[in-house]
């Protein structure tokens, strides 16, 4: 937070609540790369309280954090607004390259309570956890025009770098078929027509647009007293829903810091309880809706093979890439099993697996960790 950063701030307030507070304090609450900071001013303000969260921007030209990330936070979190399931939009500065949203409060992230020693308390979270992102979609199905007008703010601006997510890994297939040939592994081809059905889905998602978060990690949900708040909406958009489903049958696949799984009762009632909040018109084809998304998530995994097949890995990065892809391939093809689509798709990863556990016996063993709140025997 610098001087020039926290004089916009204090600006913007003054000119939003009629008075200009003083910092009082100011606790980081994030990390490098995701600089936030918690200020208490020495009064309540109008609609602010007496603290306020101010997100910065990382870097100021292009690259990961850049401009464009903030922008799309700003109308993430303007879409996102009537589901209760995030903070407010309080202001922000595209100049100074600041957003101020209310404070939520000091709560344990959800990856805490999963790994922490309460397994009925992990339950009770992934199952709040499941509920917020099925509110967030479902009263945002018809906020497209809110969503594309909150982005127009910027002009011209940029606001698509790093916005896709998503499809990254279906609009790279190419690289994942290059990389099957070089490290002889089954021909990725055979999957190409399904992967090209998945990305069309992604990009019309019809009945099953609303806004998406797209970075559901645990570290980016809050278990709160009145239920999961979500932060960091920079990766957000309004597309499919199904990427985001995804992430409570796998979890959370692009989370690779202390990565663990889940008890498949778990996330069997996170599915239940996502379901229960969407609207009818979500409901009907809603098994394709989470294969579509699930297929686009380890799609984005997929195309890591060579990083997962390098020599200079610790033991550690090796068994939790390699593991973590096969698991995620096991996830797919349950969840495609659901349906009547991506049958060459499931038929080319469980080639894939199988190839990967006979090379690489660390594939499979160790077996993946549960999050310690359910213990080994879960």
């Amino acid at each position: 937070m610098t001087n020039k950063r926290r004089t916009a701030v204090l600006d913007g307030l003054q000119a939003a609540c009629g008075q200009r507070p003083t910092v009082v304090a100011e606790h980081q609450v994030g990390h490098e790369w995701a600089p936030v900071t918690r200020l208490v001013f020495d009064r309540d303000l109008p609609g602010v309280g007496r603290t306020a969260i101010v997100k910065t921007r990382r870097v100021d030209g292009e690259g990961h954090g850049g401009p464009a990330y903030l922008r799309r936070e700003v109308a993430g979190l303007r879409a996102a607004a009537p589901s209760g399931t995030a903070a407010q939009l309080i202001l922000y500065d595209d100049r100074s390259g600041v957003v101020v949203q209310s404070d939520l409060g000091v709560w344990p992230t959800l990856e805490k309570v999963l790994h922490g020693d309460d397994r009925g308390q992990a339950v009770a979270a992934m199952h709040s956890f499941a509920q917020t992102v099925g509110r967030l979609h479902a009263s945002t199905i018809n906020r497209r025009t809110d969503h594309a007008q909150a982005l127009a703010e910027f002009g011209g601006a940029d606001v698509t770098t790093g916005a896709d997510t998503g499809t990254r890994g279906t609009r790279r297939w190419h690289l994942v078929e290059a990389a099957c040939q070089d490290l002889g592994f089954p021909d990725a081809g055979k999957a190409r027509d399904d992967i090209a059905f998945v990305r069309a889905q992604l990009e019309a998602p019809g009945r099953y647009a609303a806004v998406v978060h797209n970075d559901l990690n645990p570290t980016n949900a809050l278990v709160t007293d009145d239920g999961v708040r979500l932060v960091d909406f920079e990766g957000s958009g309004f597309g499919h829903i199904g990427f985001d489903a995804s992430f409570l049958h796998f979890p959370f696949p692009h989370h690779s810091a202390n990565w663990s799984v889940l008890p498949q009762s778990v996330t069997q009632a996170a599915d239940a309880a996502y379901r229960a909040e969407l609207g009818t018109a979500m409901l009907s084809g809603y098994d394709e809706m989470v294969a579509v998304g699930a297929a686009a998530a380890m799609a984005g995994r997929v195309v890591r093979l060579p990083v997962l097949a390098r020599d200079d890995q610790s033991p550690d990065d090796s068994w939790r890439r390699r593991a973590q892809l096969v698991q995620q391939i096991g996830v797919l093809n349950r969840l495609i099993g659901r349906t009547r689509i991506l049958s060459n798709l499931a038929s080319w990863s469980h080639e894939l697996a199988e190839a990967m556990t006979r090379r690489w016996p660390d594939a499979t063993q160790p077996p993946p960790k549960l999050f310690t709140a359910f213990g080994s025997g879960s």
